[in-house]
């Protein structure tokens, strides 16, 4: 994507593939429905917004969101980053339903979604330009929500010798177009309330965060009714059914 034009956005993300209740940090307070349409992607991108999806019930459960993405096959490409090696290797043996080998478990590709672990990001961003679809966005999956501490330093404490959230920032860097960057998603575990998001957001580069509610998190498209297929009661019309 060269331009940012509204038509665009909307060629982008043209239906709302995540869908969710976004919620209050303290206490929890529903604050209404949100989803990733052109709009809300727009403005994320543009006010460096992220979203931090808490208390999602299991790590299968986010793979299984990111395999309805993918399934959807519209708009662009996510990247989605598995926090460590080591769950890399279980999303991938999730995804595929086999073993794992080598550097497979940390980069690999499908239809709509690519893998990636935060050290081959550089390597992946790459080739992002030669990809056929433009990247919609950036969903971390971190359980333990522990990647904005991955920090180290060397001899000399002014230099940072190992920096895995600078590379997730460095990537989306690379892909801005204009003041517009595609927007950050970070699931975890544990709940907003029980992890200091201030410091996400500022390591991320972020200015502020939304806080969603991870357990009404829906990913995927929404199919039409037809007269054959009529919609059953709030298929269409909740955007907070969880599967």
């Amino acid at each position: 994507m060269q331009t940012t034009t509204q038509l665009d956005f909307e060629s982008l993300y043209p239906t709302p593939l995540m869908r969710a209740a976004r919620i209050a940090r303290l206490g929890e307070k529903y604050l209404g429905p949100v989803c990733t349409d052109a709009n809300t992607c727009r403005a994320m991108g543009e006010d460096d917004l992220g979203w931090y999806v808490g208390g999602v019930p299991s790590f299968a459960r986010m793979i299984d969101n990111m395999r309805r993405i993918n399934e959807s096959a519209v708009g662009g490409r996510w990247i989605v980053v598995p926090a460590t090696r080591a769950w890399a290797s279980v999303a991938y043996e999730q995804w595929f339903d086999e073993a794992c080998s080598g550097t497979r478990s940390t980069l690999w590709q499908d239809d709509a979604v690519t893998f990636c672990v935060p050290e081959r990001l550089a390597e992946l961003g790459k080739g992002v330009d030669a990809q056929h679809a433009p990247i919609a966005g950036v969903i971390l999956l971190d359980p333990n929500c522990i990647v904005h501490r991955g920090r180290g330093f060397g001899k000399r404490k002014s230099r940072i010798a190992h920096d895995r959230p600078q590379l997730i920032v460095n990537f989306r860097s690379k892909l801005a177009v204009g003041n517009w960057c595609p927007p950050l998603m970070v699931m975890s575990l544990h709940k907003a309330a029980a992890v200091s998001t201030q410091d996400i957001s500022r390591v991320y580069g972020l200015d502020a965060m939304h806080f969603i509610d991870g357990a009404t998190l829906s990913c995927g498209g929404i199919k039409k009714p037809t007269k054959q297929n009529p919609a059953k009661a709030g298929q269409i019309t909740s955007p907070l059914v969880s599967h």
